[in-house]
């Protein structure tokens, strides 16, 4: 995210979208009774169309809006913002801004400071190149892309290898899909501008991998640290998270430290050290006796 054009003084502050990570920034950013303002579609009726009023074009407009409902989409990584429109044409009725990556967009509210230091957290994040983990085990490697708002699974790559008494076949297997794996890697490195890739999985077969990746595409291999999980698939990108392999990789995304929080929770919880739920931390809070609250 960049920060364009700000007076504070005024509670104005112009900002440019750069990935999806922003997207969910400002889902908690914007909230109901701000003004956003921006170039936006609009459908508009074509002059040579009247009599047939059902033929519509989206036509590019610069609208303000006062907000009345925020609607974010993971899987599409889209932004909904809906308000009514308090500048520009047919003022008073309802408009939705649709928030993606190289919106330019203006924002007019009273910030809050929480709110002022996610805006500073997400200028910082978009310096922070992501994390990606890949897990392998014999014929399946699932990718894990670590972002601020959560673990993507872009991709999963799978294929049959032959027993172990077909040599020739296995080896041949193999070499296929370490290959495919390979490339994914690459294409994920230059897509996301990774420069950290953690290989992990259960056993040496990572190791394997790595010396393929050595042999072959020895480009990617300084970017590449490898660990130890005890299981494969999903469950192993999530316990390389756990386990702070993030962190080791990229001591401050914030996803790793977020995690790594919870599970002192549940260790507190376990050990009748930690409560949850509003009236335990009331009570808590009564009695001094809390160090950390998360929410």
């Amino acid at each position: 995210m960049k920060v364009i054009h700000k007076e504070l003084d005024k509670g104005i502050i112009k900002l440019r979208v750069d990935n999806a990570d922003d997207i969910w920034h400002l889902s908690h950013i914007i909230e109901s009774g701000d003004l956003l303002y921006g170039k936006t579609y609009r459908k508009e009726m074509k002059k040579s169309d009247k009599i047939r009023s059902e033929k519509l074009e989206r036509v590019p407009v610069n609208l303000e809006i006062k907000v009345e409902k925020i609607e974010f989409s993971k899987d599409v990584m889209r932004l909904r913002v809906t308000g009514v429109i308090t500048q520009g044409e047919e003022a008073g009725s309802y408009h939705t801004f649709n928030i993606e990556e190289n919106s330019i967009i203006t924002i007019t509210k009273i910030w809050k400071n929480h709110q002022l230091e996610r805006l500073e957290r997400a200028i910082k994040d978009t310096l922070t190149p992501k994390v990606l983990i890949v897990c392998i085990e014999e014929g399946d490697a699932d990718f894990g892309i670590i972002t601020q708002y959560g673990v993507d699974f872009p991709v999963s790559v799978s294929k049959s290898i032959a027993g172990k008494h077909e040599i020739s076949s296995r080896d041949k297997d193999k070499r296929e899909f370490f290959g495919e794996t390979a490339n994914k890697i690459i294409e994920f490195k230059q897509k996301y501008n990774l420069k950290n890739i953690i290989v992990a999985g259960p056993g040496f077969y990572k190791d394997e991998f790595m010396n393929y990746v050595k042999e072959f595409q020895s480009d990617i291999t300084a970017n590449i640290i490898t660990e130890n999980v005890s299981t494969g698939g999903r469950a192993g990108i999530y316990e390389c998270i756990k386990r702070g392999m993030v962190e080791k990789a990229q001591k401050d995304l914030r996803i790793s430290l977020e995690t790594n929080v919870v599970e002192i929770l549940f260790q507190a919880i376990i050990k009748n050290e930690g409560v949850y739920g509003i009236k335990a931390i009331e009570k808590a809070l009564e009695f001094g006796a809390v160090d950390k609250i998360v929410i």
